[in-house]
C-alpha cells in the first residue's frame, strides 16, 4: 500500500510514509508552498484510491439552533395607598403676612408691599414739639461705645506718688517674615563664581596654596632626609635642626646597591672557632650605611646547619658607615660547638 495525501492550500499530491504520521501525529508541511496541515484529511492510497477532490469540500457545520427567549419576568405588585383615618386633617395652612420692604426695592412677585398709609398732620406751635419727645427719640437706643470702653481691662499700676513717670516704649517692630524666592540654578552658578572670584578670596586661597605646598616640601624633605644629608652635605645641619623639633634623626643613607663585597675567608682558629674575614668596597661618591651581613654554614654533605645574621656592632672594626669610594675590611671569630664546617655562604642586606 503506497499513502499519498494533498495539501489543502496548493493542491499538491506527494506520497507520505506511515511512520512519519505516527511520529507528527498527522501534521506535515508542504514542500511547495509551506503550509502546515493534516495530511490524514486528504489521505488515499494512490494505486487504489482516487485522489481527493481539490480545494478540499468540507460539510458544513450543523448550527445549533436558537434559544427561545425567556419570558419577561411578572411586574412587581403596586405599593399600598396609604389611606388616612377620617378623623385625621392635614393642619391649617398660615396666614401669607405682608411684609414691608425697604423703599427703593422691587416687591417680589406675588408678594404684597405693605407701604405706611400717608395722613395729614396740622401744624403746631414750637412748643409743641419741645415738649413732646420725637418718637426716634423715646427709643431705647443702645449708645455706641467710647473709647474709654474700649481700653484694655488690665491697666497698669498708679506710679508712685515722687517719682517721674516713665516714658512708654515703643512697641518693636515685627520683622517681616522671610520668604525664599525660588533662583535659578544658572543665577546661583554666576553666584558661586563670583564669591570666588572676590580679591579677599582669592589672597586667601594664594596664602592657603602656599602654606600647603611648603608643607609638602617640608614633608618631602623629612621622608628623603638620609638621602638628602649624603647627597647635599650642607643640608645635613638645617635638617638635624628641625628633626630636633620634630622629633626624628638623620641617619647615613642606605643604599645597599652601592656596596659590593670584594673577598671572603673562613679560616679555622682552634678546635671550634672559626674567623670570617670580610672586604666591603663602596663604588659610589656618597657615603652609605653599614650593612648587615647573612652568614650561612654548611657541612660536609652540603646540607645548611647554622645561620647567623650579623649586625655591624657585632663586626671588627664596628662601623656605622662606609666611606665614599672605599674599601672596608671586616673580620668576626666565632664557635660552632665542635660541628666542623665545611661550606659557607654571605649574603649582606638592610633589614
Amino acid at each position: 500500500m503506497s499513502l499519498a495525501t494533498r495539501c489543502t492550500a496548493c493542491g499538491t499530491i506527494f506520497r507520505i510514509v506511515e511512520d512519519q504520521l505516527r511520529v507528527s501525529d498527522g501534521w506535515v508541511r508542504c514542500g511547495r508552498c509551506a503550509e502546515i496541515f493534516d495530511a490524514r484529511e486528504l489521505l488515499f492510497d494512490i494505486e487504489r484510491e482516487a485522489p481527493p477532490p481539490w480545494p478540499a469540500q468540507y460539510a458544513p457545520a450543523p448550527v445549533a439552533p436558537e434559544p427561545e427567549p425567556l419570558p419577561p419576568p411578572p411586574p412587581p405588585p403596586p405599593a399600598p395607598i396609604y389611606t388616612p383615618p377620617q378623623d385625621w386633617m392635614p393642619p391649617p395652612e398660615p396666614e401669607p403676612r405682608a411684609e414691608a420692604l425697604p423703599t427703593g426695592w422691587p416687591p417680589e412677585p406675588g408678594r404684597a408691599e405693605s407701604r405706611p398709609e400717608p395722613r395729614w398732620v396740622e401744624d403746631e406751635p414750637d412748643t409743641a414739639a419741645v415738649a413732646q419727645p420725637s418718637p426716634m427719640v423715646a427709643r431705647d437706643v443702645e449708645p455706641e461705645p467710647s473709647m474709654a470702653d474700649m481700653a484694655p481691662i488690665t491697666a497698669e499700676p498708679a506710679e508712685r506718688p515722687g517719682k517721674p513717670a516713665k516714658a512708654a516704649k515703643p512697641p518693636k517692630p515685627k520683622k517681616p517674615a522671610k520668604t525664599e524666592a525660588t533662583v535659578p540654578e544658572f543665577m546661583r552658578q554666576a553666584q558661586s563664581s563670583a564669591r570666588w572670584n572676590r580679591p579677599a578670596v582669592r589672597v586667601a586661597l594664594a596664602a592657603a596654596s602656599l602654606l600647603l605646598a611648603a608643607l609638602l616640601v617640608l614633608q618631602v624633605m623629612l621622608h628623603f632626609r638620609d638621602a638628602i644629608a649624603a647627597l647635599h652635605p650642607p643640608m645635613r645641619a638645617p635638617l638635624q635642626a628641625i628633626c630636633g623639633i620634630t622629633g626624628c634623626e638623620v641617619k647615613p643613607w642606605r643604599r645597599i646597591e652601592a656596596l659590593s663585597i670584594d673577598s671572603t675567608s673562613l679560616s679555622p682558629v682552634g678546635s671550634s672557632s672559626y674567623k670570617l674575614n670580610l672586604s666591603l668596597r663602596n663604588k659610589t661618591g656618597v657615603d652609605v650605611a653599614a650593612p648587615w651581613v647573612e652568614l650561612s654554614l654548611t657541612d660536609a654533605g652540603g646540607a645548611p646547619f647554622a645561620r647567623r645574621v650579623l649586625g655591624p656592632e657585632t663586626l671588627s672594626p664596628v662601623l656605622t658607615q662606609v666611606n665614599a669610594e672605599s674599601e672596608q675590611a671586616l673580620s668576626l671569630v666565632f664557635g660552632t660547638g665542635g660541628q666542623k664546617v665545611s661550606g659557607y655562604s654571605v649574603n649582606i642586606f638592610y633589614p
